[in-house]
Parts: structure tokens; sequence; C-alpha cells
């Protein structure tokens, strides 16, 4: 039995009793199952108790449901550290600047030898938000290729909903370029940004990092309000490229307002840093 995986063991019962609410064996087994992958209790019990270790898959996911950096996860005593230290010991800037590990699953054109891109449906925005690194996820899902994408990048094709983004309507097809480094987005890019909650949205992004290690993401409709997501909770970040729409957008409204929404948004990130001084 080799001293990690005896502190991988001490280290999931830790993070499974400290959970809230707290997580029986079952629990936890329940909740890191996929469709393709069933996780037992007796499979948790033997990685607490040091009788076996998960596979890559599986532990990538244990990392994603507890939030905590595979790497801490293997060679920390987790229950040594206070839950702040936990959940800052993650360097900030290694996580924005993709230095730190992330898990992009592609599936590729065996054909062609180049990557597809994969279309996420509107219907599979919940199951995106856990399965996006899950290359089983992507197995039904529509795949294609566009010719007159610049070679050598890697996108994503979403189904937006709702009225939030102006002039783009509900079931507008969007594709967006991946993102690797967070601290190149500049000010106002539109982008998909996935969350581990919330799946994708599309939302103009505002770097908040400096103050308080988030983005702002905000609406071109001004009837929504901006709101802040931690960078740690953001999982992947594509920035929007190209639209496909059956309807023709009306800009006519929507130019009318840019310079009032750009003025207002400014104020709102202003508010948001002084409450959070005060």
């Amino acid at each position: 039995m080799s001293k990690e995986i005896t502190k991988f063991g001490q280290n999931l019962r830790f993070l499974r009793l400290q959970h809230k609410p707290k997580l029986s064996q079952t629990d936890l087994g329940t909740s890191l199952s996929t469709a393709d992958d069933n996780v037992s209790r007796s499979a948790i019990s033997s990685y607490e108790d040091g009788r076996a270790e998960p596979n890559y898959k599986r532990l990538e996911k244990i990392s994603t449901f507890f939030d905590i950096p595979i790497d801490q996860i293997l060679t920390q005593e987790l229950d040594k550290l206070d839950k702040l230290s936990i959940l800052k010991k993650e360097n900030v800037n290694d996580h924005t600047s993709g230095k730190d590990l992330r898990i992009l699953a592609i599936p590729m054109d065996k054909d062609k030898d180049e990557e597809n891109i994969v279309f996420i449906p509107e219907k599979a925005r919940a199951g995106y938000a856990s399965g996006y690194s899950d290359i089983g996820f992507f197995k039904n899902l529509p795949k294609y290729t566009l010719p007159f994408l610049p070679k050598g990048k890697t996108y994503r094709a979403f189904e937006i909903s709702g009225d939030s983004m102006p002039p783009l309507n509900e079931g507008t097809i969007i594709i967006g370029e991946y993102i690797d480094d967070w601290n190149d987005i500049k000010e106002g890019t539109v982008c998909i940004v996935t969350t581990r909650n919330d799946g994708f949205v599309l939302k103009k992004v505002y770097n908040n990092i400096t103050n308080n290690n988030s983005f702002i993401l905000k609406s071109t409709n001004l009837r929504y309000s901006p709101y802040e997501v931690d960078v740690h909770d953001v999982r992947e970040v594509w920035r929007l490229v190209a639209h496909i729409s059956k309807e023709f957008p009306d800009n006519e409204e929507a130019n009318s307002l840019t310079e009032m929404q750009e003025a207002i948004w400014r104020l709102d990130k202003e508010v948001l840093n002084m409450k959070r001084k005060n």
C-alpha cells in the first residue's frame, strides 16, 4: 500500500464527511456516477481504506465534485488544514492562466485527422455542467466541421435560450473558440462561460480578478442585472466567433442603446467593488 494512496483515502473520507450536507459512501458514489460509469458504495469504501485506487477518470470526477485540485488530494493532508486554507490553496493565477490541470474533451474526425465541433443543444445544458470533460458525454451529440473557421483552434457550438443577449434570438447557434489563458480576455468580450453550477451562459465578460478573484458577467438586455462569478467556479471560457440564426437579427434598437449600456456597466462595476469594501 503506497503512502500516496493512504493519503488519498484519508482525504476522500475527510472531504466526504466535511461536505454540507454530510455524505454517506452511497451518497458520494451516486453523485459521482454517470450513465457509463456507476460508482458503487463498495468502490468508495475501498478507496478510503486504501484497498484500491480510482482510475484517472474517477479521480478527475472527485476533484471536480469537491472543487479540490488533484495534486492536493493526492499529496496534502487536508484534515490538518483549516477550511479557509483549503479553499485558498489553489493559486488564482495558475487557474486563470491555464497552468493548472484542465480536462478538455475533444472528439476527433479520424478520417480528416482534425477536431470536430460538438453541438451542445439547450436540452443538454444541465448535463454539460458535469459532463464537459467526459468524452462519453459527447458520444451521442451532433458533430460538425465548418470550413470558414481558422484551422488549429478548438471550437464548440451551443444553442442559446432566453432573451438576455439581443440581437441574438432564442434558438441561435453560437460558436466559441476555446480560451486557455483567461487573462487575455479583453473587457466586454462576448464569451460562452461554463460554470460548475449553471452549465453554459453567453455574456459579456469583465475582468474583476484583481479586486475579487471574479468575472462580472453582463447581458446586452438592460432588464438583466450583471452578476459576479468566482473564477474557481469557472470551468471553460469560449470566445464568441460566429453565430447561426434562422432569423435576421434587428440591430437598430441594440445599437441605439450601446453607449448607455457601456456607461451603466462601468458604473455597476464600481458599485460592486465599493459595496465589497464597505
